[in-house]
């Protein structure tokens, strides 16, 4: 009887590692017809598209009026208050334009239409290129840049301004002075 149940156990457990080899097999064979493309996108040309938008300059109107009413009122501390929101924004940009500060924020504002653009280029995953930080020979990588500043409807001259930024490597984040979150 025990022979019995011990030759049962066996016979168990040697069809359940054949099922999981062939199981690894389907598996495997699969992953190499269906190979992961990953999307990525140089995150300066994203923040110097964000910054030439209409949307953009539509975000600064309030801040401005504001400014120019603590003006008119002769009301320095609230004038110094937006001059330094002012300047750590201003830096939080260079950072993002001139370096690879994180546009988390800036893809936000155009996250409903990223589905679009991964249909259009065949992409399961979009990521900033300055976060990728392997990449598997199985997987294929495929700049979707120029897709995504498309959607921030930018002007002839700042494509230029992107074109050039692209070409040059980015600029170490501790050259900018350091990051301000």
């Amino acid at each position: 009887m025990k022979n019995l149940i011990t030759a049962g156990k066996f016979s168990w457990l040697a069809a359940a590692a054949v099922a999981l080899a062939l199981t690894g097999t389907t598996t495997s064979a699969q992953s190499q017809s269906n190979t992961l493309r990953i999307g990525v996108y140089d995150s300066r040309a994203v923040a110097v598209a964000y910054c030439n938008s209409a949307e953009f300059r539509e975000a600064m109107k309030p801040i401005k009026a504001d400014y120019e009413k603590a003006r008119a009122a002769r009301d320095e501390k609230r004038m110094k208050g937006i001059d330094a929101r002012m300047k750590l924004q201003q830096r939080r940009q260079h950072e993002q334009g001139f370096s690879t500060g994180s546009v988390a924020a800036i893809m936000a504002k155009v996250e409903s239409s990223l589905p679009a653009v991964a249909e259009q280029t065949g992409v399961q995953v979009i990521v900033s290129k300055w976060e990728l930080n392997y990449q598997s020979p199985a997987v294929e990588v495929v700049d979707v840049t120029d897709r995504i500043v498309e959607l921030f409807k930018v002007e002839q001259r700042a494509r230029k301004q992107i074109e050039e930024i692209q070409r040059q490597p980015p600029v170490p984040l501790e050259s900018l002075g350091g990051r301000i979150d």
